[in-house]
């Protein structure tokens, strides 16, 4: 982006003061200047992405996690993506050729696409990170979200690939990959804004508790308090919500049968179950959550 800037020279103006010259005269050579400058407030390129320095724009892309993939598409560059895990199946029909798993990447299939970077939200080995870079392929590991703020950032990360640094169109400015962030979060709170728990707990698919620092408990957060005040995923201990919101890999059944969860029905909390693949995948799905509690 260029800001002009329109530079009258004061020096200028006082020669043509004092001197009287006239149109015809010829200003000396030493205070002739331009009357514009254009100066170069910021390019795009290069930028950080992931923390990750990037000389150009990422123009051919691989995603190992289908949260990435899904986010890439989301941010409207899925024709860049030329391959993806085995384990993305979002959006359908990709038609694009299965590369692994960050488990076990096929580095060889990944390097002969000739990729500008390679996406991940789990760690690759160092062995594998250095093979990729040796084939001047960028490595990007954006954090995985445990709170809104790191759910906003995802988006922002990944998007910076592609953006860079290009500012936005809007007023108040900003860049692109800011505004992906700021959107994501607007459309998770807005899915939320009619859901009203009041209070809370959040079971996964081994009868462990969501604790306070767990992103499903910065998702849920947005309907009531959730109860579980532990860090990380901890046994019941005596909460008694209003809901208990239970992934949809349980079932009622073994819910009743556990001792404290089954307290808890006995004095009223209501059960729901949700899709929790969307927790495991942050991407803009991950607001379907909240249709859960309309069924």
């Amino acid at each position: 982006m260029f800001n002009v800037k329109k530079c009258v020279s004061g020096a200028l103006l006082a020669v043509l003061l004092l001197s009287g010259c006239s149109e015809e005269e010829k200003l000396p050579s030493e205070i002739l200047v331009s009357s514009v400058t254009e100066i170069e407030e910021s390019a795009p390129f290069p930028a950080i992405s992931c923390g990750v320095k990037l000389e150009k724009a990422v123009e051919k892309a691989v995603s190992l996690s289908p949260a990435a993939t899904e986010i890439i598409c989301e941010a409207g560059f899925r024709e860049r993506l030329v391959g993806v895990s085995d384990y993305c199946d979002y959006p359908e029909n990709l038609g694009l050729p299965k590369l692994g798993s960050t488990e076990n990447p096929d580095l060889d299939a990944i390097i002969k696409l000739k990729p500008d970077a390679v996406f991940t939200l789990s760690l690759l080995s160092e062995r594998e990170i250095y093979k990729l870079n040796q084939a001047g392929i960028k490595v990007l590991t954006p954090k995985t979200p445990c709170n809104l703020e790191e759910y906003a950032a995802l988006f922002k990360e990944i998007s910076a690939a592609f953006y860079g640094n290009e500012q936005t169109d809007s007023l108040k400015g900003g860049t692109k990959a800011l505004d992906e962030g700021k959107r994501a979060r607007a459309r998770l709170e807005s899915a939320a804004k009619d859901v009203k728990t009041e209070s809370f707990v959040y079971v996964t698919e081994k009868l462990t508790l969501a604790g306070a620092d767990t992103f499903e408990s910065a998702v849920l957060s947005l309907t009531g308090e959730n109860l579980c005040k532990s860090e990380g995923y901890v046994p019941a201990n005596g909460e008694q919500p209003a809901y208990i919101i239970a992934s949809n890999k349980l079932t009622y059944d073994e819910l009743a049968a556990d001792e404290a969860f089954s307290a808890m029905i006995y004095n009223g909390a209501k059960v729901v179950f949700v899709n929790s693949e969307r927790f495991e995948r942050p991407s803009a799905r991950t607001g379907e959550i909240f249709a859960a509690f309309s069924e």
